[in-house]
């Protein structure tokens, strides 16, 4: 398994609040060095650095260019091509087809070296099926020259989601996942939902948001 992760996906799917919670679950599993590195250089609502304070509480670094701090401007870090090539565990939060482009500029260092994983909301028009997910999935990745090597289903209604939900994702993205030949890598769900759900695979809990009123 890869040090160097690479979580990418359609906007609305979820993708950055599920880097931030595999970020704090590798981070409190070990004590190892993790960067989590915010590509979302175009959308400039939920990223990443929005967190920052909470992140490096705990011990988390957090990447993206100072030099222009929060403003929605394309430009990116030094700091990263230094990480993608040191042993410092690095999770990419890449923001839509425009954010793959961007990861295009990291391919040298990333391909056939980094796991590159697609968040899935089933609730999203664009993904509500096997073929919208793949075709998802293509059209981003075509732009950056990398490969899904992994799937994580995010399904959900916001905070309207019920166990129901998650259950009826996991089916479409299993479907997705059994055509490209990848696992589903992760299931998410809301702390309240984790004992209904405690029979399928990979639960990750979602316990940071990037929704003000929500974040723990």
């Amino acid at each position: 398994m890869s040090d160097k992760y690479v979580i990418t996906g359609e906007y609305g799917s979820g993708k950055t609040e599920f880097a931030l919670n595999f970020a704090l679950r590798e981070r409190r599993r070990s004590q190892r060095p993790l960067a989590l590195v915010d590509l979302d250089i175009v959308n400039p609502y939920f990223r990443s650095r929005d967190v920052t304070e909470v992140l490096e509480r705990e011990g988390i670094e957090v990447v993206y260019s100072r030099r222009v701090g929060f403003a929605d401007l394309p430009a990116l870090s030094p700091r990263t091509d230094a990480l993608l090539r040191g042993p410092v565990k690095v999770i990419l939060d890449v923001g839509g087809d425009d954010g793959a482009v961007v990861l295009g500029r990291y391919k040298g260092l990333l391909a056939g070296k980094a796991e590159v994983w697609q968040v899935v909301n089933c609730f999203r028009p664009f993904t509500s099926t096997s073929a919208g997910i793949i075709e998802a999935g293509e059209r981003i990745l075509a732009k950056s020259g990398l490969t899904i090597t992994g799937l994580v289903n995010n399904s959900n209604l916001g905070r309207e989601t019920s166990a129901q939900e998650v259950r009826h994702g996991a089916k479409i993205v299993a479907e997705a996942a059994a055509i490209l030949g990848v696992p589903i890598l992760y299931n998410c769900a809301r702390p309240e939902l984790l004992g209904e759900l405690a029979d399928l695979e990979n639960l990750i809990s979602m316990d940071l948001s990037l929704f003000p009123d929500y974040i723990s």
